[in-house]
């Protein structure tokens, strides 16, 4: 498969490239700073041909157009895309939140993946199995009793929403489109107290895209391919 992983230098997304180099996946990295990002050049270096490297900040659109001229010279068609960049402030409770944050997350983990996503249309309907797989969060559920990180749910929540549009929009084309929670995963992000590694994390994640079907478009699934409550 031809897979793009955002936010791909660490952590899960790191977790993600090495998963499916190990599967003879074709791999697109993506991160804001490649050059800098040293695991990621040494997995360039050992597996040449099969893993690029792409400089992406998502909140820069010359960037993302870039991308995706620069997928296109590579490849007819992506088969699978998956928007895991994102940020979390932590320690934003009630009486600490800014405008400027707030928006900057909502960016980030809910606007630049539909961006980055609606500049690769192209690519993912040619692929005539095209998939778009967003990052969520179990914070994101309305369902639950949330407390705190105000932002960072909320974010979460909107790409939740923007997802379920985009599986209707897309359906016609073939495309299917779902958010997963990764899990706790340990990392910098989810701390060492988390309860999975990114590399089981990765590997139920594409567990799971390997397992879609066009009557899942739209669903909130698990990392483990249970569904999740919205």
């Amino acid at each position: 498969m031809r897979v793009l992983i955002t936010g791909a230098n660490r952590g899960i997304g790191l977790g993600l490239v090495r998963h499916c180099l190990k599967r003879k996946d074709r791999v697109f990295a993506a991160c804001r700073t490649p050059n800098r990002a040293a695991e990621l050049q040494t997995l360039c270096k050992d597996n040449p041909g099969q893993l690029s490297l792409h400089t992406l900040d998502v909140r820069d659109s010359d960037q993302i157009e870039a991308l995706h001229r620069d997928i296109s010279t590579q490849v007819d068609g992506l088969d699978v895309l998956i928007n895991n960049a994102g940020i979390y402030y932590r320690g934003l409770s009630l009486g600490e939140l800014t405008a400027e944050r707030s928006l900057e997350t909502l960016h980030v983990n809910a606007v630049a993946p539909m961006i980055i996503t609606q500049s690769l249309m192209d690519l993912l309907i040619a692929s005539k199995n095209g998939k778009v797989v967003n990052l969520s969060t179990g914070m994101s559920s309305i369902t639950s009793s949330p407390v705190g990180a105000y932002d960072y749910r909320a974010s979460k929540a909107a790409l939740n929403m923007y997802t379920r549009v985009l599986a209707q929009d897309m359906r016609p084309f073939g495309v299917i489109a779902i958010v997963i929670n990764p899990g706790w995963v340990k990392t910098d992000m989810g701390g060492q107290g988390a309860t999975i590694s990114a590399e089981e994390s990765a590997r139920g994640i594409m567990k799971v895209v390997d397992a879609l079907r066009p009557q899942d478009s739209g669903k909130f699934f698990q990392w483990d391919g249970t569904e999740h409550v919205w």
